[in-house]
């Protein structure tokens, strides 16, 4: 699956004859929920976009990607990815 196809890590790259099924579209920030403090989002959704909805809501994302503007949470659950504040608050799977 391909989601921004940034990829500083090359993942969004098929190897060996393999499929790409991009995500793009499935761009959609379906719900923040204050009380739990949850976001349910689609795979398609840029992270500086996440980032500021959640904000608006007085919540915090805490990974921060160097590519947060190219870079969607897709992408970043398939990577892992962090940024700086990982080392505080953890990577995008904590």
């Amino acid at each position: 699956a391909r989601g921004g196809g940034f990829g500083y890590v090359g993942g969004c790259v098929p190897v060996q004859g393999g499929v790409t099924l991009s995500l793009m579209r499935m761009n959609r920030i379906k719900e923040i929920n204050f009380a739990d403090a949850v976001a349910i989002v689609e795979p398609g959704v840029f992270t500086a976009d996440l980032k500021a909805a959640v904000r608006a809501q007085k919540l915090f994302y805490p990974p921060d990607p160097a590519s947060m503007k190219d870079c969607t949470i897709g992408g970043n659950v398939a990577t892992n990815a962090g940024g700086p504040r990982c080392l505080k608050y953890g990577v995008t799977r904590n």
